[in-house]
């Protein structure tokens, strides 16, 4: 494993900067997505052990992070898709690729094609003498090409769309909004879709009032937030927590 010296160029933007925000990760998570991407070549497999991330640290601010915690941010960063884990040998040690920014942006808009044909000619004029109707040519060759890509994407997202109706909740693929969903892989799209079920879905309260009035956009705000996440953070990792969240130097008198 390469050392983790301060030789080792950082490619660190302001982009990055802007996703930790836009997703909340925590200083602590985001130091160690920027400790990982020093341990190898960005989007290569790599085989990290947290153990030595939390020495460094240690030498840093004086003292680990708790085990509870370091799984925590860890987790934080796979379920933001900062990092794709490959094979999991341990809690602490991973094969795993620290994706590229470029692949966390929402992807592109798949762009409509031109008709147009290919046989026709500025300066061509019919053989009968009699000028075509528009839009009637039968030897025209209209046609509308799509990449490898292209088609990839539109699969994804139609396996999305799929998964959400098979849970009674609907996107309509043709709003602007529906493409804050295709941010989202389909293995956390499934998630937040398991954790809606546990928090009521569709069912109702007594009066009749939907637990989830809107499901659309909870589904939104459950992949933004990762809300499934807090189902495993309790009383000891909010106390683990809150412990390394303060300086280690803080005066005797606080």
């Amino acid at each position: 494993m390469p050392e983790n010296s301060p030789n080792n160029s950082l490619p660190w933007t302001e982009a990055h900067e802007a996703f930790c925000y836009q997703h909340h990760i925590p200083p602590a998570a985001k130091i160690l997505w920027q400790w990982l991407m020093r341990q190898g070549q960005i989007a290569s497999e790599i085989e990290p052990d947290l153990s030595e991330f939390n020495a460094w640290v240690a030498k840093t601010r004086g003292k680990p992070y708790a085990h509870n915690y370091l799984k925590k941010i860890f987790e934080i960063l796979v379920s933001c898709r900062v990092l794709q884990v490959i094979k999991q040998y341990s809690w602490k040690i991973t094969k795993l690729l620290v994706r590229p920014l470029s692949w966390l942006n929402p992807p592109k808009k798949v762009r409509e094609k031109k008709l147009y044909n290919h046989n026709s000619s500025y300066n061509s004029q019919p053989s009968n003498g009699t000028n075509a109707e528009p839009g009637v040519n039968s030897s025209s060759n209209s046609s509308t090409h799509i990449s490898t890509e292209e088609f990839q994407e539109l699969e994804r997202r139609h396996d999305i769309l799929k998964t959400c109706g098979e849970y009674q909740i609907y996107f309509d693929p043709n709003k602007p909004t529906t493409n804050q969903l295709f941010e989202f892989d389909i293995s956390d799209v499934t998630q937040a879709l398991k954790h809606f079920v546990k928090r009521g879905g569709h069912e109702k309260y007594s009066s009749g009032k939907r637990i989830i009035p809107n499901p659309q956009g909870w589904l939104i705000n459950c992949l933004r937030n990762c809300y499934w996440q807090d189902e495993a953070f309790g009383l000891s990792e909010f106390l683990q927590a809150l412990k390394s969240w303060f300086p280690s130097n803080l005066p005797r008198d606080y």
